[in-house]
């Protein structure tokens, strides 16, 4: 057994030299951060099942449908085997709220119950920046899911020969982009704001889905059963959000026996209905967290 005792090295306090970045880069950070953590990236591999699970959904019928378009043959009369753009984004709801619900809360509960937001805030970051930083990352994981699988169904169109010509496609691409944006933002939003009200990551799970699942019945069942005036459908999340995607490619379902009370909606109140969506949860996770941030 060693017979030395403690030492004590007198190394006072000393400032740091090393480099130093533009406050910007807090926020890159902070992306970067969360965009790791709710990936399950850098951690132990049972925090990557649901993110890989929401991909997965996402993106295997897009691949799918490449495959049956370069390899099944078509026969005459039976050429409609691909979804159209609008209704791959009905297909990918599942994935879309199963990330919104499972897997995004990861982005804000955790800094609330660690303390670690305490330390972001006493940087260079105040909550308007902090909150910002965290809504990319995790729209950034769903316009992965929203505008990525489109672009495998394009290439399935190309392959079937149904694609669209050169002059066609940068709107087509723009179309793409937009949609997702849109598509991914509402789904963000409606995630962000939910996880702002508490900081159990399973409570926030179980209120998402009670989110987007108890509105859409009880609109349906309205419209359904009562009579309701049908613009009400933009207050179904499960409804308005795919409705979106519809309209910005210009596929109609309207007059279809299996299309929702939404479709004879008109494109303006669809679009308000989501920006509406959009804006509520972004008021409640600011309000949430200034009131946070006067508390401490």
């Amino acid at each position: 057994m060693s017979d030395q005792g403690a030492r004590i090295f007198d190394v006072g306090y000393r400032s740091y030299d090393g480099p130093r970045s533009a406050p910007i880069w807090a926020l890159v950070t902070i992306w970067l951060h969360t965009l790791q953590r709710v990936l399950g990236l850098h951690r132990a591999f049972r925090h990557k099942v649901l993110p890989g699970i929401a991909l997965v959904i996402a993106y295997v019928p897009a691949l799918i449908f490449v495959g049956i378009a370069a390899f099944v043959p078509v026969e005459p009369g039976h050429d409609e085997i691909l979804p159209s753009y609008g209704e791959y984004a009905s297909i990918i709801t599942l994935a879309l709220a199963l990330f919104a619900s499972m897997v995004a809360p990861e982005s804000l509960c955790t800094d609330r119950r660690t303390g670690m937001l305490d330390l972001y805030l006493a940087g260079p970051l105040d909550v308007t920046r902090y909150l910002a930083a965290k809504w990319a990352s995790v729209l950034s994981v769903m316009l992965v899911m929203t505008a990525g699988p489109q672009l495998f169904l394009l290439a399935a169109y190309n392959i079937e020969g149904k694609g669209p010509s050169a002059t066609e496609t940068p709107l087509l691409l723009l179309k793409i982009l937009t949609a997702g944006v849109g598509v991914a933002l509402f789904y963000t939003a409606v995630a962000m704001a939910v996880s702002s009200l508490t900081t159990r990551r399973a409570v926030a799970a179980v209120a998402i889905v009670l989110v987007l699942l108890v509105p859409s019945i009880v609109v349906g069942v309205a419209i359904d059963s009562s009579g309701a005036a049908t613009w009400l459908a933009v207050l179904a999340p499960l409804e308005v959000a795919p409705e979106l995607a519809w309209r910005i490619f210009g596929d109609s379902r309207a007059g279809s026996a299996e299309a929702p009370p939404i479709a004879s909606v008109s494109t303006g109140v669809v679009v308000a209905g989501v920006l509406g969506w959009i804006a509520l949860g972004a008021a409640v996770c600011l309000v949430s967290y200034r009131r946070q941030a006067r508390r401490r």
